[in-house]
């Protein structure tokens, strides 16, 4: 995360900055631009590269081909453009003004300098942008890839994960559930193809019986005495007591309770399931056991 933070404190200064010169240039571009070919900028054009920049460009090296062009002559007192070869205005008849050479190469390298420099800034805000978009790219998924690998499902022992039975587990997909009749369970993760096209595949994820039967994984659960469970009619559903009958105080103090829950640290004994009867189920990928083998529940949890 200080990767990220660290890309845009480089970048966003850098960025400001050339923006500032891109509209400073194109502003200049248009000017001299405009001066070279004998027309006179209004201030909205000024007010375009403002605000809209490149677009404004765009358009000005459209309409350019419509101004008068550099060998024109104009008029002072009429403000009529003539041809090169004209000496006088045939409306007033004043002397038109010869076209002074030196100026307009003035003129002209000066628009061709700011016209570079703006696509010099141009350029390089876009390969900046790009390059940020690849370290961005890698820090957001560093960062991902680390969050990922920091977050644990099951509660974890002086660091090790433990099953029904004791046994403990340095990975915590490894912990292997019961059921009643000494049965295990294995956590699976198969990737599902569509035939032989592999850019459609997923990944599903399974608890597979020691005689190979699957289960679906969303659909497994370990009871209150920590036994594996399949709800395949989907008949559990997320705990939540009657409050049909409390009393205001007692009511109070649930909603509280669920405020500080919703308030601290994820715990699964938390988010418990029941069936009709009122029996409370747990996920089973989240399920954790202590060194003993009792089901961690908020008495025992170690964390407390």
């Amino acid at each position: 995360m200080e990767a990220l933070f660290t890309t845009f404190a480089v970048y966003l200064p850098v960025a400001a900055v050339l923006e500032a010169l891109s509209v400073l240039f194109s502003l200049l571009f248009m000017h001299w631009s405009a001066k070279h070919r004998n027309q006179k900028l209004s201030l909205g054009w000024y007010v375009c590269g403002l605000l809209f920049g490149l677009w404004t460009i765009i358009v000005f090296l459209i309409k350019r081909k419509d101004f008068p062009g550099p060998q024109a002559k104009i008029c002072a007192q009429c403000a009529d453009v003539y041809a090169p070869e004209a000496e006088l205005c045939p409306k007033c008849g004043t002397a038109l003004p010869e076209v002074n050479a030196d100026e307009k190469n003035k003129q002209k390298k000066l628009s061709r300098v700011f016209g570079a420099l703006l696509a010099i800034t141009y350029i390089t805000a876009i390969v900046l942008g790009i390059v940020l978009g690849v370290v961005f790219s890698k820090d957001i998924n560093d960062v991902i890839d680390d969050e990922l690998l920091d977050e644990s499902y099951r509660i974890a022992v002086d660091g090790v994960y433990y099953d029904k039975m004791g046994n403990s587990y340095e990975d915590e997909t490894a912990v292997l559930l019961y059921d009643e009749e000494g049965r295990t369970y294995t956590y699976t993760l198969e990737e599902i193809t569509d035939g032989e096209d592999d850019f459609f595949s997923y990944e599903e994820e399974y608890y597979v019986r020691d005689d190979g039967k699957k289960y679906f994984a969303y659909d497994c659960y370990v009871t209150q005495d920590g036994w594996f469970y399949c709800d395949r009619a989907y008949e559990l559903e997320l705990y939540s007591p009657d409050t049909s009958n409390m009393t205001e105080e007692e009511l109070d103090a649930y909603y509280e309770g669920n405020m500080e829950l919703y308030e601290a640290d994820y715990k699964y004994y938390d988010y418990p399931y029941a069936d009709k009867d009122g029996n409370l189920y747990y996920n089973a990928f989240e399920a954790s056991w202590n060194e003993k083998g009792e089901l961690i529940t908020a008495e025992n949890d170690p964390a407390k």
